[in-house]
């Protein structure tokens, strides 16, 4: 990953397909020229007013860079946003609503820290993204609750190279005494030791996230990795490997939800009047980008450019990723067929299984703790669905 490096203040205008810088110059008692703004669907498809209900600038915290799995976001500006590469931040008109949208970088543009930590932070963030486990972690001393999740399953698999290993579930993997490296103290791997899916003896906890020793060892370990990133990358952008790996998905096994949208639980009820019309836009947004990518994408490369190195992301990655979590049911509707939903029960069991994981890690998950503390589906459209797959 590119190191990230000091960058001199200036904001960035994105053009329709190029990334262009508008400098207005102009002379004393002359009114600064306004860059044009090219033409995107978002004003014509997301027109629902929310100037007299939600702040003028919504902003919304993401976990990490700009990338295909955040499309959804990026789909609600489209093109002619402007791309700040000190803050790493996407601003522009939260299409024909009347009120901004601020889509902030996380990860290392956040120094590591997580969202909901922010949302705590800074009184300016609305919205920020979340995973069951970190709202179950949070519940007790900065609880929020999820209004809207943009992928069903975890993207997290399993990965390896070996051409005879066929393992088809996480159990295979188990059974076959493998060596899985994994970053240590992950909170799914203890779940999956406790519900001995996987052995504690055959997890070596010092995996880096390089590939040197996959390549080392012929492919012949497996590693943890993300279905839209490393599964992609070890194919194509990694020279010393350079060919296709197998996985299983650990979200077949591992019930979190990965990509939920979060708001501090004590703005729920001042916000409600907002959240009942953005988030139907969140929804619309979600199921126009899975269902037609390509322009959204573009941005997503613009919005990296503009960042000057901090981050790579390359045309075939994002193509990528979106067939692949489409096709391997990541992004899809929920069970009761209505996109960005919840299924409580499901939230349920997962407090039950990851409850006794954050207690060995020092964590005090909150007394009583149920899905309706974390999440609800009160602000969904139920008419919003992706067309369900083949």
């Amino acid at each position: 990953m590119p190191t990230m490096h000091h960058k001199s203040r200036r904001a960035v205008v994105l053009g329709a397909v190029a990334l262009t810088a508008s400098l207005a110059a102009c002379s004393a008692g002359e009114e600064a020229a306004q860059p044009a703004k090219p033409a995107s669907t978002a004003a014509a498809r997301y027109a629902t007013p929310l100037a007299d209900v939600c702040p003028s600038t919504v902003s919304l915290q993401l976990p990490w860079w700009p990338q295909s799995e955040y499309g959804w976001a990026y789909q609600l500006i489209g093109p002619g946003g402007v791309a700040d590469p000190e803050t790493y931040r996407y601003t522009g008109p939260l299409g024909n609503t009347g009120v901004d949208l601020e889509i902030r970088s996380g990860g290392p543009a956040l120094g590591g820290e997580l969202p909901l930590a922010t949302l705590y932070k800074d009184d300016d963030v609305l919205l920020g993204q979340t995973t069951t486990e970190d709202s179950i972690a949070g519940a007790a001393e900065h609880p929020s609750v999820s209004v809207f999740t943009f992928e069903q399953k975890s993207p997290l698999v399993f990965f390896w190279g070996a051409d005879d290993w066929d393992f088809q579930t996480i159990s295979d993997i188990r059974d076959a005494g493998v060596t899985l490296q994994a970053f240590e103290g992950a909170t799914y791997l203890d779940v999956l030791t406790a519900k001995g899916l996987l052995e504690p003896g055959q997890i070596d906890g010092g995996y880096d996230g390089t590939p040197a020793r996959f390549v080392a060892e012929d492919g012949r370990i497996v590693s943890q990795g993300i279905i839209t990133s490393e599964v992609y990358s070890y194919e194509h952008d990694i020279p010393a490997w350079d060919k296709p790996v197998k996985y299983v998905k650990v979200g077949d096994e591992y019930e979190a939800y990965h990509s939920e949208v979060a708001i501090r639980s004590d703005k729920l009820d001042e916000n409600r009047a907002c959240l009942e019309k953005l988030v139907p836009l969140l929804q619309q947004a979600a199921v126009d980008y899975w269902t037609d990518p390509a322009s959204t994408n573009q941005v997503l490369l613009d919005v990296v450019d503009a960042f000057e190195g901090a981050w790579q992301l390359s045309a075939g990655l994002n193509d990528f990723a979106v067939e692949v979590a489409l096709k391997e049911g990541i992004v899809a509707n929920g069970p009761d067929h209505v996109f960005g939903s919840h299924d409580p029960a499901r939230l349920d069991r997962f407090i039950a299984d990851v409850s006794p994981a954050l207690a060995r890690q020092g964590i005090a998950v909150k007394e009583g703790l149920t899905s309706s503390d974390i999440a609800t589906n009160e602000f969904l459209d139920p008419s919003i669905a992706l067309p369900e797959q083949p």
